[in-house]
């Protein structure tokens, strides 16, 4: 019995992970359903679809860390799951700027309570991406050392930053890339070629990069206290492995 009992306390910090996004992510729908039966209308039904958006690259990154961790031999299908991850990487972190669709005038309690819920979408799409980006990491660190998993950080998060800048002034998404390859790289390149011009996609990459990457080492640094908390004291860590 006691493998079995050592695997469910390895595999309890990932569940209790799990569950609190899963509850979170309930909660924000919640939020969305409350509005639609006291309002009458659907408004701000796009919510949903991001959220489902957002849980794409965590549950790629998920697969990736879990078939470095079984050891599989599949190397090209790791390569395809990560591709997948990074293309829609910048979805999660995305549901922030979905912001700029609340009215610009508070209007009493109404307003508020939009609010929060646009605050509860944007945070998990936050946690979403930065945990999966955790998971990558952690298997480039295992794989090839710190320095590339700490250089593939810097790049995942440079272009889930300008694919966030792509997504909010230009309109594009993750489908595009497969839908209009050609307009998403002649856009790319138009931008890369003239920043000037460009400017305001550079500043939303720019401040998202610092916000995100901020964000990440405050998720790590909290992650280290681990073992000093309650619910996991003497417990191995939260992606341990044995």
């Amino acid at each position: 019995m006691k493998p079995i009992q050592e695997e469910l306390l390895n595999q309890e910090p990932r569940m209790l992970v799990l569950a609190a996004m899963v509850l979170s992510s309930m909660l924000s729908l919640g939020l969305v359903v409350a509005r639609w039966a006291v309002t009458g209308h659907h408004a701000y039904s796009f919510y949903i679809w991001n959220l489902f958006l957002a849980w794409i690259p965590f549950w790629m990154a998920c697969l990736v860390y879990f078939g470095h961790v079984r050891r599989t031999r599949r190397h090209a299908t790791m390569f395809i799951l990560a591709v997948i991850w990074l293309l829609f990487f910048p979805n999660a972190p995305y549901l922030w700027t979905d912001m700029v669709h609340l009215p610009h005038v508070k209007a009493g309690v109404a307003w508020w309570c939009d609010l929060v819920m646009a605050l509860s979408f944007g945070w998990n799409g936050m946690l979403l991406g930065l945990f999966s980006l955790y998971l990558i990491q952690r298997v480039a660190l295992e794989r090839w050392g710190t320095g590339w998993g700490w250089l593939i950080v810097v790049i995942a998060l440079a272009l889930g930053s300008f694919g966030i800048a792509l997504g909010r002034v230009d309109r594009f998404n993750s489908w595009d890339v497969l839908s209009k390859p050609g307009d998403l790289i002649w856009n790319m390149a138009e931008e890369v070629s003239h920043p000037v011009d460009h400017w305001i996609a550079f500043a939303i990459t720019a401040l998202f990069f610092a916000f995100l990457s901020l964000a990440y080492l405050t998720l790590l640094a909290m992650m280290g206290l681990e073992r000093n908390t309650i619910l996991v004291r003497s417990r191995p860590g939260f992606f341990a492995r044995r």
